[in-house]
């Protein structure tokens, strides 16, 4: 495709859908808007693995070397002028994640490790609610 953007492959819909871009999958033609995109624009990533640090502590670098505050990054409003700041944001990604659970300081009752924070003993039975349990 053309530089900075994704190339698209043929999709194939079932009759009176149409293959939405944005949320990838087949939706009725009249709620999809974009039909006439055969690319999209290839998000800018930060800069968030260097071999030395390249930015004041408590930053990180923006995919076109400006620095921000480590907090603005993955706070579902762009602050990178290239908008970099909230296109690396998964939970592996996110540079303000939560830490992994450490189990020999996260200890019942006063609290849970959970790998998706779903899972709690007492939930399943009702007791308790998953928002009300401290979770690491």
């Amino acid at each position: 495709g053309i530089a900075g953007t994704i190339r698209l492959e043929s999709v194939k819909c079932p009759n009176g859908l149409a293959f939405d871009l944005e949320r990838q999958t087949c939706d009725w033609k009249a709620k999809v808007n974009n039909c006439d995109r055969l690319s999209k624009p290839r998000l800018v990533l930060p800069n968030l693995n260097t071999a030395e640090p390249v930015c004041p502590d408590g930053q990180l670098q923006c995919g076109n070397g400006e620095c921000i505050s480590k907090s603005f990054f993955c706070d579902k409003k762009p602050d990178c002028s290239d908008g970099s700041d909230e296109n690396a944001c998964t939970v592996d990604e996110d540079p303000n994640r939560a830490e992994v659970c450490d189990r020999s300081q996260c200890v019942l009752p006063n609290c849970f490790c959970s790998p998706d924070g779903t899972v709690a003993p007492g939930v399943d039975a009702g007791k308790l609610e998953i928002n009300n349990i401290p979770q690491m």
